[in-house]
């Protein structure tokens, strides 16, 4: 059975919440601008449609207290806005290559921000894959990921700065409910 019960949804929409508002204090580091989380969104994934304004993607597989596919999206414009902020030398010949190093690096600070922040809560450990960096039509090879692996469900929050400049989604979609167990163990009185 990988159906997610009531509580188990809340749950994750509890722990989504806290892994994203990490993800923007990472993001508003490396950016130099205030980034806030939008409310995690649960989404059945017979109703997941790519968008291909998603672009790039850096993706994770998340092993340990949960275990799934944890992405962050971006489409160009936010992306090129990222590209400015940390690359500078746009003369080298290496630029291309300097640009998805700089991808992959930001993938792995804001990824390893929100699972650590989740594995806190949870009171374990998660262990995040070398990142797979997509960088062209990133939502599509997500979504084919997802049905590859069997996945359901997931919850996403989208990541924006005041002026909307910066569109990111942070996903995170769940193995199935037998992988997910302390998930249901979980309470909001644990936070500490």
């Amino acid at each position: 059975m990988t159906e997610f019960s009531e509580d188990e949804r809340e749950r994750l929409y509890e722990l989504t919440s806290i892994g994203a508002s990490h993800a923007s204090m990472a993001f508003t580091l490396l950016l130099h601008r205030a980034i806030a989380p939008s409310v995690p969104q649960f989404v059945d994934l017979d109703e997941y449609c790519p968008d291909d304004s998603w672009r790039t993607g850096v993706i994770f597989q998340a092993d340990g207290e949960l275990t799934g596919l944890v992405a962050i999206l971006l489409p160009n414009a936010s992306c090129e806005i990222v590209w400015e902020r940390l690359i500078h030398d746009e003369e080298s010949e290496d630029y291309d290559d300097h640009v998805e190093s700089a991808l992959r690096e930001v993938g792995n600070i804001v990824a390893s921000h929100t699972m650590s922040a989740i594995a806190d809560r949870l009171g374990g450990r998660i262990l995040l894959s070398v990142p797979v960096l997509v960088m062209e039509d990133a939502d599509t090879a997500f979504a084919s990921m997802l049905h590859e692996r069997g996945a359901e469900h997931c919850v996403e929050c989208e990541l924006t700065d005041a002026a909307r400049e910066i569109h990111v989604r942070l996903i995170f979609a769940p193995e199935s409910k037998s992988t997910t167990g302390d998930v249901g163990e979980y309470s909001p009185q644990d936070q500490g």
